[in-house]
């Protein structure tokens, strides 16, 4: 007999292990070999040691079969029938630890399939004792319930559970049970709105390995996207799709649920209608109608997305049938006195309810809408970020509908600032992603203002959507060992790399992608490790139409004013608000196509124009071509302001990093640009900054050292580092504390992760990411470098890169490139840039001093506030 049980065990351990793996078909078939095996075995008589052991062993099969089979096709019958088969056995066997883990499963089944009351009820009844032993069965049943608690509203019950199954489990020696409790505790702390927490958890319980990969990567992706970062949020779906394909048939069904709200972030409605709606076939396959409720209003809420955006294109009746589909929706959630309780209103009945308010506004009936957002309480505690933004948003719609347009603004105030109060990811670029949740709130206030044709009304809307995300999100560096060591291995490595030089050997270049390969590796685990430290992200406040003309007009009084330029892309068109002391107009300026076609071929021809290797024929083409554009670009979008004197422009996207110095209205004038208008109040640049003029020149460039020196001349007691000298360290010292940086050294815009943006220099690159936290207040920064004043704007439309973070952080001026800066141009523009700024004159208007004479373009740009 030993033999027998020895196999026995042996299968199940194999079974057991494919179905941790979410190995099913693997599973099902070790498990059915082992009931094979028992049928056939005689293991003595009904009470020895070998016939328990064997039926305990039979009843763990069975509990296997009905996990695999419910996880792998949805057959919640089936799989309650082996768990029914699984309790005869244990009773006849008097088994009362295989009884427990019976009572446990039966209540996960219950848990998945959606009724929540029954699985209380299980759980409620095998946890009730108060002398169950310490077994892995108990740590399962408390990380079970305690699952429940935090997906169905009781977070204080869910984390006692889910601390308690860790305990239990590190009391066993059970490590991968611990990792899921931890995981789990992780999400709690997402629920709770502390993100940095729940990520910090999450990469505990990874590295004590043991949660399953795809649900790791989906309860990841959920915190990400709550945090704005939609792209990374998809590429960990992505990532979780493909391991998932052949596992769990409702992880699949969760990771298209979330993919779906992704999509919707991102504006691709038509594909995430598809993924709510393969989600809530899944679901519906496993029996759980509470989930399939939550992606059908999934599917719905996509479908409006796409309806806000052509609202005027959408058929009155459309928009009244879609209304009632959403309120039939909630109202059979509601009727049905559904047991998944708090949150299946939060899930369904309320975001269903202002769906239908919402189709309702859009399509005129005001009464309608009314008596729908009614139904939604004002105030929502925990309910998700997207809900309890989602309601001051419809009830904005509404007012504005009604003509009410302050108290349209009032509840657009009030949604931005509970976005200011929401607790997000402690980075930078977090905070700039934060702006992807402000979008629906700004597209409500900025269409209703349009609809007004008050030039005061739509500057407003815009310049509260833009205060939405700005800012940093930290106000001193992260104090974190693990960052600071990750930001220097990946320096390291690209120093290795570039330290191989010119190479075509295959040895040679093997070595170099390896360096660079272990350098993004670097960096995105450096990336994700500044997501984890918690910031003190201060609300911006917005600037009024009313304050900035008072300002100007302030201005004018003590010698001279600028207009101010608002630009933004509404639908196909390009609009602005010009502002000066007297007042303001809106101007509809050109198409957003062709203007996004003419920058893109500005973009294009910069690069050609500065590339000597580049034979002259073609450069004298690029040239011409860069001409035309630029005077089509003028034409369109700065000759209509009327503009003759200073110039301060407010856009996003690839409107903010034009050469606006370069075009041809603008030659000779100060020109500078923000992607908002900052008031900045204080003192001339650098005036209370105590490090005056500090001088960097990378390596790798004779025209980065002739140029440093030459700077460093304009100003008598200035501090000049070149060689092994201009170290990173130096780098950020001189950032923290000098009145001028002038950096002359390679740089780099890096599209697809734009923090690791970076300046070359002596013991390797300065990476954007290293500047967060640092307190730049009046500092005026020239970055001598190709393209390091190039952004890549996110979901939510805010600028991301190497200036822009030193904008985020309070510098005063950052004077950058936008497109390669020929090193030439750079040694001669740049003194007379410097000999402006000791001079005093502002940066921007040093910047077109400095240009004036100059043939060519320059890809300079000046970036700042608007100081008063």
């Amino acid at each position: 007999m030993p033999g027998v049980l020895a196999r026995a065990r042996a299968l199940y351990e194999d079974a057991h292990q494919a179905d941790v793996a979410e190995r099913f078909d693997d599973a099902l078939e070790g498990f059915r070999a082992l009931l094979d095996l028992l049928d056939g075995a005689d293991l003595g008589p009904a009470l020895s040691p070998d016939h328990r052991a064997g039926a305990a062993l039979r009843v763990r099969a069975l509990l296997g079969i009905a996990r695999a089979r419910y996880e792998s096709t949805g057959d919640l019958r089936g799989a309650m029938a082996a768990v029914d088969g699984a309790e005869r056995y244990a009773l006849a066997g008097g088994l009362e630890p295989e009884a427990f883990a019976v009572q446990g499963e039966r209540g996960r089944l219950l848990l998945r399939s959606g009724d929540v009351e029954a699985a209380l009820a299980a759980f409620d009844t095998v946890l009730r004792g108060a002398d169950v032993p310490p077994t892995r069965d108990l740590a399962v049943a408390l990380l079970h319930h305690g699952s429940l608690h935090l997906d169905y509203g009781d977070p204080r019950r869910a984390d006692a559970d889910l601390r308690a199954s860790a305990e239990v489990a590190v009391r066993l020696g059970e490590r991968d049970l611990e990792a899921m409790a931890r995981h789990r505790l992780g999400l709690l702390r997402f629920v709770q709105g502390d993100l940095p927490a729940a990520l910090r958890a999450m990469g505990e319980a990874a590295r004590i390995g043991g949660t399953p990969e795809p649900v790791a990567l989906l309860d990841k992706a959920r915190v990400l996207a709550d945090a704005g970062l939609v792209g990374d949020a998809v590429e960990a779906l992505e990532q979780a799709a493909v391991m998932v394909r052949d596992g769990s048939l409702l992880v699949r069904a969760e990771v298209e649920l979330t993919l779906a709200a992704c999509l919707m972030d991102l504006r691709r409605h038509d594909e995430a209608v598809e993924a709510a709606r393969a989600a809530a076939a899944a679901f519906a396959r496993c029996g759980n109608a509470l989930w399939a409720a939550r992606a059908q209003v999934a599917m719905l809420e996509a479908l409006l997305g796409a309806d806000r955006w052509m609202r005027s294109r959408v058929p009155r009746a459309t928009l009244r049938r879609r209304a009632e589909r959403a309120l039939a929706l909630a109202d059979g959630a509601d009727g049905r006195g559904s047991s998944g309780g708090v949150a299946d209103r939060m899930a369904v009945v309320y975001p269903a309810l202002l769906a239908a308010a919402e189709w309702c506004a859009l399509a005129g009936d005001l009464t309608a809408a009314r008596a729908y957002l009614a139904r939604v309480p004002a105030d929502l505690g925990t309910a998700p970020l997207s809900l309890r933004l989602g309601r001051p948003a419809v009830v904005a719609r509404i007012a504005f509908a009604a003509g009410h347009r302050s108290a349209g603004v009032r509840a657009v105030q009030h949604g931005q600032r509970m976005l200011a109060a929401h607790r997000g990811l402690g980075s930078v670029e977090a905070a700039a992603a934060s702006g992807v949740h402000a979008m629906r709130l700004n597209l409500v206030d900025t269409q209703a203002a349009l609809a007004t044709g008050d030039p005061a009304a739509v500057f407003d809307a815009l310049e509260r959507g833009r205060a939405a995300a700005a800012g940093a999100a930290r106000v001193v560096p992260p104090d974190d060992p693990e960052l600071a060591m990750l930001l220097e291995q990946a320096r390291a490595a690209h120093q290795a790399a570039l330290a191989l030089g010119p190479t075509s050997t295959p040895e040679g270049l093997r070595a170099k992608r390896q360096h660079l390969v272990q350098a993004r590796r670097l960096q995105d685990r450096a990336r994700e490790r500044s997501w984890q430290v918690e910031g003190e992200r201060r609300p911006v406040r917005p600037t009024t139409a009313r304050e900035l003309r008072a300002a100007l007009r302030g201005l004018a009084a003590h010698g001279g004013a600028p207009v101010v330029a608002s630009y933004v892309s509404i639908g196909s068109r390009v609009l602005a608000v010009r502002l000066d002391g007297g007042g303001q107009r809106l101007l509809r300026l050109g198409e957003r196509a062709e203007i996004d076609e003419l920058v893109r071929r500005t973009r294009a021809d910069l690069a050609v124009v500065a590339n000597s290797l580049i034979p002259q024929r073609l450069r004298a083409a690029a040239a011409a071509s860069l001409r035309h554009a630029l005077g089509a670009l003028d034409a369109l979008l700065v000759v209509p302001l009327d503009a003759p004197g200073d110039l301060h422009v407010a856009a996003r996207g690839g409107l903010l990093t034009l050469p606006w110095c370069a075009l041809p209205s603008r030659s000779g004038l100060r020109t500078w640009v923000g992607d908002r208008v900052d008031l900045r109040t204080g003192g001339g640049a650098g005036a209370a900054r105590p490090g005056g003029v500090v001088v960097l020149a990378g390596p790798g460039t004779d025209g980065a050292v002739r140029e440093a020196r030459a700077v460093a001349a304009v100003w008598p007691g200035s501090s000049l580092h070149t060689g092994a000298g201009a170290t990173t360290r130096v780098a950020l010292d001189a950032l923290a504390k000098a009145r001028v940086v002038h950096l002359a050294a390679h740089g780099g815009h890096v599209e697809d992760n734009a923090l690791f943006s970076s300046l070359r220099l002596a013991d390797g690159p300065l990476f954007a990411h290293e500047l967060d936290g640092l307190d730049l207040a009046d500092a005026v920064v020239v970055l001598s470098a190709c393209e390091l004043g190039l952004s890549v704007s996110d979901v939510g439309g805010e600028a991301l890169g190497f200036a822009s973070v030193l904008l985020r952080h309070g510098a005063r001026a950052v004077v950058a490139a936008v497109a390669p800066l020929r090193d030439d141009l750079a040694v001669r523009v740049m003194p007379r840039l410097h000999e402006g700024l000791r001079a005093g004159l502002p940066p921007g208007a040093a910047l077109a001093a400095a240009t004036r004479s100059e043939r060519d373009p320059v890809p300079l740009v000046c970036f700042g506030p608007l100081p008063v």
